[in-house]
């Protein structure tokens, strides 16, 4: 505790905003996806098959599309980007409850997915010039524990919303949101004289002419020659697949083996617990990730994964379903900020931000798992989803391991000339 209050008090003004804004977008973001399915349908008239798809096509643009939001963020100043990605999500926000057209709302929400796709990827990428590399792994932790502390509050907040009018979680959003772009747009200068300065770490200034001069296609060909980042891309998809959709999976699970009353209870349960462990162990486990015992973390994290898949699959039993998930989210815990750690430190300055939105991909694993495991849940049995999710996650580790064990190119990106 004394480390992480000493590392609170160290830290650069901008970064403590920057941990600040990043749990005020998840209290907003899923304030929001919480009562969607109930606004489209109820609002809109979308049945539950059409809701679902437009949640996930809205979910896969936005994901694809931020890598090209990663490689804006390198061409200009990342907080000045990120001010007008806020600007853009207050009016979307704020202007949803006045809308009827299902086809201007579901344009909308594309934009609005894709500007908070963006903004996480920038975000990232800031963070990142913004501190020393000794510190960016326990900065990342925080900010995903912080980040789970909002995903938890947001959908309470949301429910008690929508007593002040149909469209009440999208004005709480779009007011979080502008209460998070306040001081970005108040303390901006803080934001561009950090240890490695808005543009990048070190070699900045190297790196500005090679910035001007890369188009994205340019930067999409270096990226493509970096075997480390495809590879671990790769990885992450297959492991999102497993703990992204969680809930999703495990109440589609439920749902058919347990009373839907029971199956209610467990998945309360599990969400209980999954949240719990993320927000009192992240930063205790995040700040114990180095660089060079990344794999053997990534391993442990990996094991965590498979234990608990064989603990749910086992019993649906409180004591072991909840046992399970601990264990499970250990191994969630454990990957999330070593994926970033490995991209933060194979990045070159001057396309950190683009590293980060390719990064940013594996979050297409999140809408892939939930109609895996509803198609072995169909066709086969709940034994059969169960193997095959510890398939994918140990399918994934291999890809890590393949990632870390991968040389860089043998030219730098960072000096390439074109």
């Amino acid at each position: 505790m004394k480390n992480f209050v000493q590392l609170i008090r160290e830290l650069p003004t901008a970064v403590r905003i920057m941990l600040l804004c990043a749990m005020a977008r998840a209290v907003s973001f899923f304030g929001i996806l919480a009562y969607l399915p109930i606004y489209l349908n109820d609002s809109l008239g979308m049945d539950g098959a059409t809701v679902g798809y437009v949640l996930g096509v809205c979910l896969l643009v936005g994901t694809m599309v931020s890598v090209y939001g990663g490689y804006l963020a390198d061409r200009f100043v990342k907080v000045d980007f990120m001010i007008v990605l806020d600007v853009l999500l207050t009016g979307l926000y704020g202007v949803l409850p006045f809308l009827d057209s299902p086809v201007l709302v579901i344009g909308l929400l594309l934009v609005a997915n894709t500007a908070s796709s963006s903004m996480s990827v920038a975000a990232n990428a800031l963070l990142a010039d913004l501190l020393p590399s000794e510190n960016r792994a326990k900065v990342f932790s925080l900010r995903y524990s912080l980040q789970n502390i909002g995903a938890a509050v947001g959908p309470f907040l949301g429910v008690f919303t929508v007593k002040a009018g149909t469209g009440g979680p999208f004005w709480l959003a779009a007011g979080v949101i502008f209460a998070a772009l306040l001081p970005l747009v108040i303390f901006r200068r803080l934001f561009t004289g950090g240890p490695a300065g808005a543009k990048g770490a070190e070699g900045a200034e190297e790196s500005s002419d090679s910035d001007e001069s890369m188009n994205f296609r340019e930067v999409l060909r270096v990226m493509r020659a970096d075997r480390r980042l495809g590879l671990f891309t790769l990885g992450g998809i297959l492991s999102i697949v497993v703990y992204g959709p969680l809930l999703t999976y495990m109440s589609q699970y439920l749902v058919l083996v347990e009373s839907r009353d029971s199956a209610y209870r467990l998945v309360a349960y599990i969400s209980a617990a999954n949240a719990i462990v993320v927000i009192s162990t992240q930063y205790v486990i995040g700040s114990r990730l180095k660089e060079k015992t990344l794999l053997r973390w990534l391993t442990w994290g990996t094991g965590a994964f498979v234990l608990g898949l064989v603990g749910m699959a086992l019993s649906t039993e409180v004591w072991i379903i909840v046992a399970a998930i601990v264990v499970f989210t250990i191994g969630e815990v454990i990957v999330v900020p070593a994926e970033y750690m490995f991209i933060d430190n194979i990045a070159p300055a001057n396309l950190r931000g683009s590293y980060f939105g390719a990064q940013n991909l594996v979050h297409i694993g999140v809408a892939i798992g939930p109609i895996i495991c509803g198609f072995l849940l169909v066709h086969t049995s709940p034994a059969a989803m169960f193997a095959a999710l510890i398939a994918l996650v140990v399918l994934g580790w291999w890809f890590y391991v393949l990632g870390c064990r991968a040389s860089a190119p043998v030219t730098e990106p960072q000096k390439v000339k074109l």
